[in-house]
């Protein structure tokens, strides 16, 4: 699936900036370990035409920062 005409301006979940985000309408793996892109993806489910959708929003290394773990919230580790 492709990323989707109506995303926000801002991730949803963790309300920072993101650099990309994707739909998926099917089963997904996330491995972040060792990533040298991103650094965190928040998954958004959303409903779709067809059903339910996942959203990836994809944040990479400078969006997230360094510091310590943590969102408003504590949502995000």
């Amino acid at each position: 699936m492709g990323a989707p005409d109506d995303a926000p301006a801002e991730c949803p979940v963790c309300h920072t900036d993101y650099e990309s985000v994707s739909v998926h309408d099917e089963g997904v793996a996330v491995n972040l370990l060792e990533n040298e892109r991103y650094r965190r993806i928040c998954f958004e489910p959303v409903d779709g035409d067809d059903g339910p959708l996942l959203r990836f929003y994809h944040h990479n290394h400078e969006q997230v920062g360094t510091g310590k773990p943590g969102t408003p919230g504590g949502r995000v580790p």
